[in-house]
């Protein structure tokens, strides 16, 4: 790869602080930028407001969703800020280029019932008590998936009923746990603490919150694992992934009269424009507060 480009890359990691999994997706990204520089023999700083118009009518014949389009470019944007900072250039060619529009849709919600359902469902061993210990975090709390698998033994506190996430940007934040999490942690602390100490494991793997049957770190692949079981296992016809868990928590605290600012600290987004795609509520909700609200309600 272009060495320019992987000194962006190295200050996303290092400097910007970005998690793994998003600068694996910036370079995904610049590598299709870069390809296409290659194709038009020009440099990769050198593009023209003509070229740039000509790789996003490029994206759109590729037939990228909007969402992969308007992603693209806010990273090959981001690249040239970077170069025009440190003085690799001096134009952004891609200033005047906007996004495509599309709609954004919204997230799949869960019901009370579903979830009920699905926090139910584990087993007495291991295993169905490790499943419920996620389940439960990701419901009380709304973390992200990298979140709950980042979490440390030490990063729980049951007296306070909080534990404490390092968020996106190394941006630390304190959640709550509802009394079934906190009950949960209690049970599955003990039996994670007897599996490792039955296994050689690495020093990340023993101060992990969140352990596979090895008594290793659960990757976040290994938790899409866990929800694809239960998912085939209940039957529920949505897609059910960790972050169906993290919508669901956002619009029932929502449905019951949480301000958007709130929500906004709990799910550690840095700008409320993120959160407010969550304030979508039920037709019910609606139908509840307007009879409340309207004088002939």
């Amino acid at each position: 790869m272009n060495e320019l480009i992987e000194n962006y890359i190295l200050y996303l990691r290092d400097v910007r602080k970005l998690s793994e999994r998003t600068v694996i997706s910036y370079r995904q990204d610049l590598k299709k930028y870069e390809q296409f520089c290659s194709d038009q023999e020009s440099g990769i700083t050198e593009t023209t407001y003509e070229q740039a118009r000509r790789f996003l009518a490029m994206l759109i014949r590729t037939d990228y969703s909007s969402n992969s389009v308007n992603r693209i470019l806010s990273g090959v944007k981001g690249f040239f800020s970077f170069c025009i900072r440190y003085e690799y250039c001096e134009i952004n060619p891609f200033s005047r280029i906007k996004g495509i529009g599309g709609g954004r849709r919204l997230p799949s919600v869960l019901s009370h019932e579903e979830v009920k359902k699905i926090i139910e469902a584990p087993g007495n061993d291991f295993a169905g008590i490790r499943d419920r210990v996620i389940f439960e975090l990701l419901y009380s709390t709304g973390c992200r998936l990298s979140e709950l698998t980042g979490m440390n033994l030490a990063d729980v506190h049951l007296a306070e009923k909080t534990i404490l996430v390092h968020g996106k940007g190394d941006k630390d934040r304190f959640v709550f746990l509802t009394p079934s999490a906190q009950e949960i942690l209690l049970l599955y602390i003990p039996l994670r603490n007897a599996r490792q100490q039955t296994r050689t494991v690495k020093p990340d793997d023993k101060v992990s919150l969140i352990v596979n049957n090895r008594g290793h770190r659960l990757t976040p692949q290994g938790v899409h694992y866990i929800f694809q079981l239960y998912t085939r296992k209940l039957g529920i016809p949505k897609k059910i992934t960790p972050h169906t868990f993290r919508h669901t928590f956002a619009t029932h605290i929502l449905e019951n009269d949480a301000g958007i600012r709130v929500v906004q600290e709990l799910l550690g987004h840095e700008n409320v424009s993120t959160t407010q795609i969550y304030s979508h509520v039920s037709a019910g909700r609606l139908k509840e507060v307007y009879k409340k609200s309207h004088p002939h309600g």
